[in-house]
Formats: C-alpha cells, sequence, structure tokens
C-alpha cells in the first residue's frame, strides 16, 4: 500500500502545480492578495502546505499571463490597476464576445438558454437576499454560457483570461447593490435579444454593457483613489495655509 501511494504522489507532479496555480488565482481574482500586493512565497508556502516548488512555478505562469509582476530582489507582487488596461481589455472583450455570440445565437439551446434566465433571477435573489458578492460568481456563470455554445474551445479560453482580468478591476465594485442591479438588467437586455435571435442587437447590447462597467469601475475604482489623493493633499495643505494666514495678522 505504502509503494502504491508513493508511485501515485510522483507520477502526478503537475496535478499538484495546477492546484497552487488555480488557488493562487483565486486569491488574486478575490481581492483577497490586492493589487500592487507583495507575493510571499514562504508564507503561501505554509498556507498550501506544499513546497516553494509548484508556489514558484505558479507564480511564473501567473507572471506570463499578466496577473503578477516580478520586482527585482524582492520576488512578485499583483500588477497594480491601470485605466489605460482596463479600457483595452473591455475594447477586446467587445471584439471576442460579440464574435462569440454570433456564433452561439445559431446553436443556443432551450436549456442554456433556461440556465441564463434562472442565472439572472438567482443573482437578483442574492442581492435581495444581502450577499451582492455572489455576482461575481454568477456573472462568469453567464458569460461561460454564453460562450460556451459558441463552440469554439480556444475562444472560450480567451474570454476566460480576459473575465479573470477584468475582476481584478470590479472586485471593488460588487458592494453596491443597486450597481449590481443595473448590471443585471444589462445581462437581461442581452438575453432578450439572444431570444429574438437578433446578432446585431445582442452585439450592441454586450457593447453597451461593457461600457456601463467599465464607467462602473472608473467611478468606483480610480475617481474614488483620485479623491482620496486629493482628500490627503488638501490636509497636508492646509496647515501651511493656516500659518501663512497667521503670519499676516
Amino acid at each position: 500500500m505504502i509503494e502504491e501511494d508513493l508511485d501515485s504522489a510522483i507520477s502526478q507532479p503537475l496535478t499538484i502545480r495546477e492546484q497552487v496555480y488555480h488557488r493562487i488565482s483565486e486569491l488574486i481574482s478575490s481581492g483577497k492578495i490586492a493589487p500592487a500586493e507583495r507575493i510571499m512565497e514562504n508564507r503561501l508556502s505554509k498556507q498550501l502546505g506544499v513546497s516553494r516548488t509548484p508556489i514558484r512555478e505558479a507564480l511564473h505562469i501567473l507572471e506570463m499571463e499578466g496577473f503578477l509582476e516580478a520586482i527585482p530582489r524582492v520576488g512578485y507582487q499583483v500588477k497594480a490597476m491601470a485605466w489605460e488596461e482596463l479600457e483595452e481589455i473591455c475594447e477586446i472583450r467587445k471584439v471576442n464576445e460579440t464574435l462569440a455570440v454570433s456564433w452561439a445565437i445559431g446553436k443556443i439551446t432551450p436549456e442554456e438558454l433556461d440556465a441564463l434566465e434562472l442565472n439572472l433571477k438567482q443573482a437578483e435573489a442574492d442581492v435581495k437576499g444581502g450577499d451582492p458578492r455572489r455576482f461575481i460568481e454568477r456573472d462568469v456563470d453567464y458569460h461561460e454560457i454564453i460562450v460556451r455554445a459558441s463552440g469554439s474551445q480556444r475562444l472560450i479560453e480567451i474570454c476566460q483570461t480576459l473575465r479573470r482580468h477584468m475582476l481584478l478591476y470590479r472586485i471593488e465594485t460588487i458592494y453596491d447593490p443597486d450597481m449590481v442591479l443595473s448590471v443585471i438588467e444589462d445581462h437581461r437586455r442581452i438575453l432578450g435579444r439572444i431570444r429574438a435571435r437578433d446578432i446585431a442587437g445582442t452585439s450592441q447590447a454586450i457593447s453597451d454593457h461593457l461600457d456601463h462597467v467599465k464607467q462602473v469601475i472608473t467611478n468606483y475604482v480610480f475617481e474614488t483613489k483620485k479623491s482620496v489623493v486629493n482628500s490627503h493633499d488638501a490636509t497636508r495643505v492646509q496647515p501651511k495655509a493656516k500659518q501663512a494666514l497667521k503670519h499676516r495678522q
């Protein structure tokens, strides 16, 4: 029995690396490892109960995919968010998901349409039940159903990677129930156009949806951070202004 167990463990090192990769990826996508946060190999090794080798391999893959950046003599950190990258991701998603839906409309099954409808009902129930965070899962599932209906495995892989990048930006927006409900309405419009087998209408609905999401992220992430920085600057400048006024008096 011991020999068999050892043989099994040694013959499947790739499975360990894949599990580590997916776990670290989830930690990044969920915001548990924040943008610009340093990745500690030793800490991850202890938390996941594996050696540093699969940790290092997984981090290298995530760097190649653009989720991490290497810092000389330090290690890795989660890539900081940039508005230009957000805009680029949204525009590429428009192209890919418009193509996906144009292929999917002729192939999508009644069961898949029902799954999309159920997804919307569950998402609304989550928000009204006080759990808007679950929308991230619903959102992933919703777009996944549509892209899978296209029948293109390569397109599925590309769209999955882009959506994972988008999660780095969207994680801060899901605390607002009104925002989540507005995105669910986008999904409802997309589904309505798919049911009508309207390729042009569905493509426009997807484009409008991604523009909406981009604006929401801009407001929540970039404009909020700008306001915080300006607020801190004002706090630093204020004492100097008071001193100048005192001298003039």
